[in-house]
């Protein structure tokens, strides 16, 4: 009985630790934007350009989903320093909240990749 408590709070434990807000560091912020990504290459650029910006402690760039996702140190730099860094390079920054980013990747991950030019009535 002892074993199966123990066993149960640690699983809870490592439930807990995985979640996104969980993880995220006393002092850091996490910040999402949807993009206009439209292959590889791009992810590559914005990824590459991105890892140099001030503060930043975790990206995650998806050209599948359009999104980004950048935690950073708070006071090193802001949720508009990122969005103007990615529209230097071209893209689109719109900013999304963690719930609308996590439905986005969710959604993606069910459809794939749709080029702004083509017509999703097309593909079925």
């Amino acid at each position: 009985m002892k074993n199966l408590i123990i066993a149960l709070t640690m699983t809870m434990f490592v439930g807990f630790t995985t979640n996104q807000a969980a993880a995220q560091k006393k002092g850091n912020e996490v910040v999402c934007y949807k993009s206009n990504m439209d292959c590889v290459d791009c992810e590559k650029t914005i990824t590459e350009y991105l890892k140099f910006e001030k503060g930043v402690k975790d990206l995650k760039v998806d050209h599948v989903s359009n999104t980004i996702l950048v935690e950073y140190k708070v006071g090193k730099n802001s949720s508009e320093g990122f969005a103007k860094a990615i529209e230097k390079k071209g893209y689109k920054a719109e900013r999304v909240t963690i719930e609308q980013y996590k439905k986005i990747v969710a959604e993606s991950a069910k459809v794939g990749h749709q080029n702004a030019t083509e017509d999703p009535e097309e593909r079925k």
